[in-house]
């Protein structure tokens, strides 16, 4: 969150949308650390904790994107893909936000040679973000949006963080942050482009062999295997068998190159 004064250059660039974060929020007090939506980690020293806590919850929610083909450097288009692997039935808010690093300070943050980094520069979707809903089923939803890159940006210090959030108790379902020129070598060329990769995990239940699939085309994908309280307990790439030492209820969860994640959930009977 970035103070809401003129003098903050971050604030000042886009006031509309980071004031509606503000307010979205109720902060009247800075510094104020947000995590997933739900935690205040200020003092810093909470944040490993609620981390944790967060990392032993299952994501149902997966989120790709990519540029569609004649995108550039100063506009284009940008399609999300959001799928659900199990039914969630709700609706939720999702903002697609640019932000920049780099910037250098003012005043004593400049005397001090420190950088500003991630300000907000624009929300894609408006200050109040977009509503998507979920129904009862898996299912896959596509939104399209289009960006424009002002000049005074820098294009090598873009960045674009996505995320889908719940109204009801402001959780954060799933987020995704990507550099803006890595994007543009995603083009969308034969419409395949942004379809959520194939991911199995399992058999579920099982004595301890699992055995885990992920196909992503152009993307490398790692899997990391987490018990329920935000322990890992091991990794592999897109294909390979893990060992689980001890019983319980474990989270496999996808990463791809391209910012898309989803997770499954096994079960361990030893």
């Amino acid at each position: 969150m970035h103070y809401g004064s003129a003098t903050d250059p971050f604030y000042a660039s886009s006031p509309e949308d980071n004031q509606a974060r503000l307010d979205y929020y109720g902060i009247f007090a800075f510094p104020t650390v947000m995590m997933d939506g739900l935690y205040d980690c200020w003092p810093l020293a909470t944040m490993q904790g609620y981390f944790d806590t967060r990392m032993a919850v299952p994501c149902n929610l997966g989120i790709s994107i990519a540029a569609v083909e004649g995108s550039s450097e100063t506009s284009g288009t940008l399609q999300i893909t959001l799928a659900t692997d199990i039914g969630i039935d709700t609706d939720a808010t999702i903002n697609a936000m640019l932000t920049e690093s780099g910037i250098e300070g003012t005043g004593t943050y400049a005397s001090q040679g420190i950088d500003y980094n991630y300000g907000l520069r624009d929300n894609l979707f408006g200050s109040a973000g977009q509503t998507v809903s979920f129904g009862a089923s898996p299912e896959t939803l596509v939104l399209n949006i289009d960006y424009t890159i002002d000049a005074a940006w820098a294009w090598d210090q873009l960045y674009l963080t996505t995320f889908v959030q719940s109204p009801v108790d402001d959780q954060v379902l799933n987020s995704s942050m990507l550099k803006m020129s890595d994007l543009l070598g995603t083009g969308i060329q034969d419409g395949q482009a942004g379809t959520p990769p194939v991911f199995t995990a399992g058999p579920s239940p099982s004595s301890g062999s699992i055995t885990v699939f992920a196909e992503a085309p152009g993307q490398t994908c790692i899997v990391s295997i987490y018990s329920m309280d935000g322990r890992l307990v091991a990794e592999t790439g897109s294909s390979g068998t893990v060992q689980i030492g001890s019983s319980g209820v474990y989270v496999a969860r996808l990463r791809t190159s391209g910012g898309f994640t989803a997770s499954r959930t096994v079960v361990v009977i030893r």
